[in-house]
């Protein structure tokens, strides 16, 4: 958050310059993250006053003006024309179409050196990076010694309609700076969200500069009927728990204008825009305090309510979305209908207009994780939903109500007519008893009772001693501390952490079990890398169409209450669907894609927790004839899986998809992984086409497998088997067979090894052929036997290839080729 160093300063009755500011607060309490010098850049900015306005001999749209920058002098006849280089009064020429004789504006000097937002394409000025010079030039013939400045030239605003005009009476050579007060520095200071409650304001940053100063502000309570008339004739129900308090004041006779220039300078300082003097004076109170207002046209509301939203109901907010509302979300109503989401934004119908003249202010406080999820649902920002979603004390409700009324009177005119004040159950302050024994033993170093409590008393906490216990009262505000540890974090924070000194551990170091499961994950990791993947991190989440497309029962799935968008509605079954969208994008830069991710799926159970399994998934994308995708990934496998030393596996073509819960693939490009054992590890397979057109895959293939890491991790044996290298040659046969085009691969090779008995040690594909004519397979095996005592006979391996190739004319009805 932006902080001015001025207003800072006002409130904390600090003397530290902005520097020393940084040091104690980055120290103690948050970092601040820059400095920033408001007025750096217009040092050599003066007030103005256009005496005489010419037209330029020789342009149409350039003005000639006589503009004095000196208080002493009078200014000019109107018969007497001004000499360029004369001093106090300069000749400037400007093409801005609301320039006239006897207006106030800010003139910059020759030789000033501006930063303007956003950069302006002037030919007075000479651009370097993002600073621009002002020189003495001609234009179009006539000297011009100067620049009459518009607010964007100047930085401070973003209007280049015209230039700035001054109020009547802004004093003629005065720093436009300090007119403008802009002789300040902002604090750029990152309040962490376990202290937005009570920090992000400045009256909550000044109590902590003050207290690291060891001195108490702004610890006065204030009550709304010591101020006002508390009659509560204004009707407000209050219809859910989740809105502890709301206090709504009618004003009448207010005057809709522009705020004064110190309001609109302090809220710019802090990023916000000015618009009219009462929504800038609820940013002005929300900005202090750090507790959200909201100003309605009190034009036809006669009473104020606030509940949970009906479905289907909808509201038009101040952007000018309208809103379809959920059962969710807190409104404000007049009572029937809704004019407010309550804690995000107001209602257009109900805003403050140019023509208001009585409204009412509402002050009040929201539960922070309702408000939360109905920002993220109608995804709005707005700076009182940053802060509620952060929680608030509800008290400062009445404090943000008091000085908010004082402002309207005193700028608006306003008058109040009547307040009321909804507060069902008051929040109260609550003790803890802090032990000192503990805080010595907690932060590794004796601090002495009385500097223990003048840090909790400088803290605004009550305290009472009592022996070695200090019972502490807390203030409403210091949500955040709930126990005597939260108590010794703010001491050991305010008392310093680089005070205490560093000690070397008392105890043995013992070198933790390893974690099989982890370095599992490292090894796959790094084996699949180095197989030519790179690795991808997808999203937890998918939608229903996702799930669909992918042959997934959404309906099975773990759903989000609230989910982000209707993207992310379900917690994913499956890391496919973010592999396949990282695919999409890569191949708008590569002609094939080789990725993998490593990450949880969830499976529902009922009446529990989702069941979380670790999964490896790959995916190729590549051109080829078809299969050639699902057998080159189905290689990568192979290798990684005799990588981690699991070898005896099985890839079972014929499988049911939702029985192993898997996702759908190409009918003949697809398997299921298992053990010998029957354990499944997981599939591979060419996804369907349905899912090539959803995700969006033209012209190409891709294939996917999923491995269960957790699988994996029981097939992997801790002991290292040897085994001893062949002493006797081995005899290689190669078999040649046709089959029908579906018989499956598989099936032919388990009759192979069957049947081949301890002898045979190996059997491999190595050629197919589908004849389109008589739609018949050519199939080509190497077969590879041995003997580990012996040396194998040319007639032993004859016989055993005659009595394999009996078996399969007779179990498959295959035909061997000759």
């Amino acid at each position: 958050m932006r902080f001015s160093y001025n207003w800072l300063k006002e409130l904390s009755e600090t003397t530290k310059a902005p520097q020393e500011l940084k040091e104690v607060l980055t120290l103690h309490s948050f970092e601040v993250e820059k400095i920033e010098d408001l007025g750096k850049n217009l040092e050599m900015v003066v007030i103005g006053e256009v005496l005489k306005v010419t037209k330029h001999p020789d342009a149409d749209k350039l003005n000639v003006a006589q503009v004095n920058v000196e208080p002493s002098l009078q200014p000019l006849p109107a018969s007497r024309q001004a000499l360029p280089g004369r001093e106090g009064i300069l000749q400037i020429v400007c093409g801005a179409p609301n320039l006239k004789e006897g207006q106030k504006v800010p003139v910059a000097l020759v030789g000033a050196v501006l930063n303007p937002t956003p950069p302006s394409n002037s030919p007075l000025r000479e651009v370097g990076g993002n600073m621009i010079e002002i020189k003495q030039v001609k234009i179009r013939g006539v000297e011009s010694c100067g620049m009459i400045c518009a607010q964007d030239e100047l930085g401070i605003g973003e209007d280049h309609a015209g230039i700035m005009v001054l109020p009547e009476d802004a004093p003629v050579g005065e720093k436009f700076a300090k007119y403008m007060n802009l002789n300040d520095s902002i604090l750029e200071i990152d309040v962490l969200p376990n202290r937005a409650h009570d920090s992000m304001s400045y009256e909550g940053m000044a109590r902590e500069i003050a207290m690291l100063e060891k001195r108490i502000v702004l610890d006065n309570d204030e009550k709304l009927v010591g101020k006002f008339k508390v009659d509560n004739s204004l009707k407000i129900e209050i219809e859910t728990d989740k809105c502890p308090r709301y206090i709504g004041a009618k004003v009448s006779g207010v005057r809709i204008e522009e705020s004064p220039i110190w309001l609109k300078n302090r809220l710019k300082a802090s990023d916000i825009k000015p618009i009219n003097n009462i929504v800038d004076i609820t940013n002005y109170i929300m900005l202090e305090i750090g507790q959200p207002l909201h100003a309605f046209d009190a034009n036809g509301i006669d009473e104020i309510g606030v509940r949970i939203a009906k479905n289907a109901e909808k509201l038009i907010i101040l952007n000018g979305e309208e809103i379809n509302l959920r059962n969710a979300d807190i409104v404000i109503t007049d009572g029937k209908n809704p004019i407010a989401l309550a804690g995000v934004m107001g209602g257009l119908e109900s805003g403050i207009k140019e023509d208001t003249t009585e409204i009412i202010l509402e002050g009040a406080n929201f539960n922070a994780s309702t408000i939360r999820r109905t920002k993220s649902v109608y995804n709005i920002q707005s700076d009182a939903a940053y802060r509620y979603e952060r929680d608030i004390d509800v008290n400062f409700t009445e404090r943000a109500m008091i000085k908010a009324l004082i402002l309207i009177t005193e700028i608006a005119g306003g008058k109040v007519e009547t307040i009321s004040d909804n507060y069902p159950v008051e929040i109260k302050n609550w003790e803890i008893k802090l032990e000192l024994e503990r805080v010595d033993r907690l932060l590794g170093i004796k601090i002495g009772k009385e500097d223990v409590i003048n840090i909790l008393q400088n803290l605004g906490i009550k305290v009472v001693p009592e022996n070695n216990i200090v019972i502490c009262e807390i203030p409403t505000r210091r949500i955040d501390l709930r126990n005597q540890e939260d108590l010794i974090e703010e001491i050991g924070r305010v008392f310093g952490y680089y005070k205490i000194p560093t000690k070397p551990l008392n105890g043995k170091v013992q070198v933790p079990l390893k974690n099989k499961e982890r370095e599992l994950e490292r090894s796959l990791k790094n084996i699949i890398t180095h197989l030519g993947f790179d690795e991808i991190k997808g999203y937890s989440f998918y939608s229903r169409e996702d799930a669909r497309a992918l042959g997934l029962n959404d309906e099975n799935h773990t759903s989000l209450l609230n989910p982000m968008n209707p993207d992310q509605e379900l917690i994913r079954r499956t890391l496919a669907s973010g592999l396949l969208r990282a695919g999409k994008k890569s191949l708008s830069y590569y002609e094939s894609v080789n990725i993998f991710d490593m990450g949880k799926i969830y499976a529902p159970k009922n009446n529990s927790l989702p069941e979380e399994n670790l999964i490896l998934s790959a995916l190729i994308i590549e051109k080829g004839d078809k299969g050639e995708q699902f057998f080159a990934l189905k290689g990568v496998l192979e290798s990684l899986l005799s990588k981690i030393k699991i070898s005896d596996v099985k890839f079972l073509a014929e499988f049911d998809e939702n029985k192993e819960d898997a996702l759908s693939f190409h009918p003949g490009r697809k398997a299921v992984i298992k053990t010998s054992e029957g354990e499944t590890l997981g599939v591979i397979g060419e996804i369907t086409k349905s899912a090539h057109k959803y995700f969006g895959i033209k012209k190409m293939r891709a294939a996917i497998f999923e491995l269960n890491v957790g699988a994996l991790l029981g097939e992997i044996s801790g002991e290292k088997i040897y085994t001893q290298l062949a002493k006797f040659p081995s005899v290689n046969r190669d078999i040649s067979i046709v089959v029908d085009k579906k018989m499956l691969t598989s099936k032919v090779a388990e009759v192979i090894v069957f049947f081949g008995g301890n002898l045979l040690q190996d059997v491999t594909l190595f050629d197919t052929f589908i004849n389109p004519a008589t739609s018949e397979r050519s199939m080509a095996f190497h077969l590879i036997f041995s003997d580990l005592e012996r040396t194998l006979t040319a007639q032993e391996v004859d016989e055993k290839i005659v009595e394999i190739s009996a078996k399969l004319e007779e179990e498959l009805g295959v035909k061997l080729r000759k």
